[in-house]
C-alpha cells in the first residue's frame, strides 16, 4: 500500500500497539483489528486487512477503505470488523483511532454480569465510563450498529462474549483506554476472589477528576 507522509506515523505507531497488544495478552492469534482514520480525507479508514497477527504487521499487513467498505488501496481484504469501525469513525468525528481486543478479564466478567468497578485514578481518568453491547454475530452490521451507537456516550465498549473495543483522539489515547479498562477489570477479578463486592473509587472524588 501507498503512504504519503501523514499516513505513514499513525500507521507505524498502530504496528507498535499490535507487538504490545500481544505481549500483554490482551488477544490471541488474528483476533482484533486496528484502525485509524485516514489524516488526508476523513471519509476513509485505514485498517488492518483480514487474517493479519497484530504482532506481525507491517505496511502490507494494512488496507485502505473507504468508511462504505470500498477497496482504495492494499493487497489483503480489510477485516472482517470494518463495518464496526467505520460506525464508530461516522459516529465520533472527534475520534481518529479505533482499537479491538480481546482482554480476558474485561469479557469474562461482563459474560458473569459482574459489574467492572473502578478503583484507581487512572481507571477513572482514561476509562471514564463503558457500556456493554449485546451478542451479535462477528462482522454483522447488528453488531457494527449496536457497537457504535453506545459511543455516543462512551469511549469503550465490551462485545459480549467476543472482546472490547476502545476509540480515542490519538492511538495512544485509544490504547491507554483499552489498558486502563482491562486493568479495572483483573483488579474487580481480584476484589471478588477475596469477597468484596462493592469497594471502588470514592464517588464523591469522580466529579472533580472530571473537571
Amino acid at each position: 500500500m501507498q503512504l504519503t507522509e501523514s499516513q505513514e506515523a499513525p500507521l507505524a505507531e498502530l504496528i507498535r500497539i499490535g507487538g504490545d497488544i500481544v505481549g500483554r495478552k490482551l488477544t490471541k492469534a488474528s483476533a482484533g483489528n486496528l484502525s485509524f482514520r485516514d489524516p488526508e480525507n476523513p471519509n476513509q479508514m485505514i485498517i488492518t486487512g483480514a487474517g493479519t497477527w497484530l504482532n506481525r504487521l507491517d505496511k502490507g499487513s494494512f488496507v485502505k477503505v473507504s468508511l462504505d467498505g470500498d477497496i482504495i488501496d492494499g493487497e489483503l481484504r480489510p477485516s472482517t470488523e470494518w463495518k464496526m469501525h467505520a460506525e464508530i469513525l461516522r459516529k465520533r468525528p472527534d475520534a481518529n483511532f479505533v482499537v479491538h481486543a480481546h482482554p480476558k478479564n474485561s469479557v469474562l466478567l461482563d459474560a458473569l454480569n459482574k459489574e467492572i468497578r473502578f478503583f484507581t485514578l487512572d481507571h477513572i481518568s482514561y476509562v471514564r465510563s463503558y457500556a456493554s453491547s449485546p451478542f451479535a454475530p462477528n462482522a454483522s452490521d447488528e453488531l457494527a450498529n449496536n457497537v457504535a451507537e453506545l459511543f455516543d456516550e462512551n469511549d469503550v465498549v465490551i462485545m459480549s462474549h467476543h472482546g472490547v473495543v476502545t476509540c480515542g483522539e490519538t492511538a495512544t489515547w485509544a490504547y491507554r483506554k483499552m489498558l486502563n479498562m482491562e486493568d479495572s477489570a483483573e483488579m474487580t477479578y481480584r476484589a471478588l476472589l477475596l469477597g468484596d463486592e462493592t469497594s471502588s473509587f470514592p464517588k464523591d472524588q469522580i466529579l472533580s477528576v472530571h473537571n
